[in-house]
């Protein structure tokens, strides 16, 4: 975050429902509604941004569950984001959940229900079924030996938004896991995000 302030960027990083480091209650407030109450407060911290004037665009980012969201976002509330860059997420559900380690299958349970009896919150929540509503410039980022947030979820996702002809750029870390371990693939990650986060903050999106 200290290198996009640095930049001269206003930058917001919500403690949204389901954050640590606020009690049990508000830590379990996004159970069995992920990509809902969640997604909802960063829309809130964005349409704030807005219209309070502290930002004129507003970009939306973050990692694992903070990349979920930022496609919950995208997908969510296009109106309100001027690009995403999502860094090892996961956009479906299902997907996500059959080709996950049974350990993190058990927690998506335990979140989120069980995917045939809650199939259709499943779904609802699964940004990847509502990537034709994205109206702006989306970024992936992906280790090619991820367990938890498994690369062939953003490459079905890469290839949909392909398909139905919006801008996307996915790069694919082949020798990556969950967290990055090559310090040259760390840099080379995060530069290439804060370049993606710049260009979208500064060009005409003319829509």
């Amino acid at each position: 975050m200290s290198c996009l302030a640095s930049r001269g960027w206003t930058v917001l990083a919500p403690n949204y429902r389901g954050s640590t480091g606020y009690g049990k209650k508000w830590q379990n407030a996004s159970r069995f509604d992920m990509g809902g109450v969640d997604k909802d407060d960063c829309a809130a911290g964005a349409k704030y941004l807005i219209e309070n004037e502290l930002a004129e665009k507003v970009a939306v980012t973050g990692r694992s569950h903070g990349g979920y969201l930022t496609m919950c976002c995208l997908t969510a509330h296009p109106e309100l984001f001027a690009g995403g860059s999502a860094v090892v997420p996961f956009l479906n559900w299902f997907k996500s959940h059959s080709e996950s380690r049974e350990d993190l299958q058990h927690w998506n349970i335990e979140n989120m229900g069980d995917p045939e009896e809650n199939h259709d919150l499943w779904h609802e929540r699964s940004p990847y079924f509502f990537l034709d509503r994205v109206n702006a410039p989306v970024q992936m980022i992906c280790g090619g030996n991820d367990p938890r947030c498994p690369a062939v979820d953003s490459l079905d996702a890469r290839d949909k938004l392909v398909e139905l002809g919006k801008e996307v750029k996915l790069l694919l870390y082949e020798d990556e896991g969950h967290a990055f371990l090559k310090i040259e693939n760390v840099i080379d990650a995060e530069v290439k995000r804060v370049e993606f986060l710049d260009r979208v903050l500064t060009m005409d999106r003319g829509r």
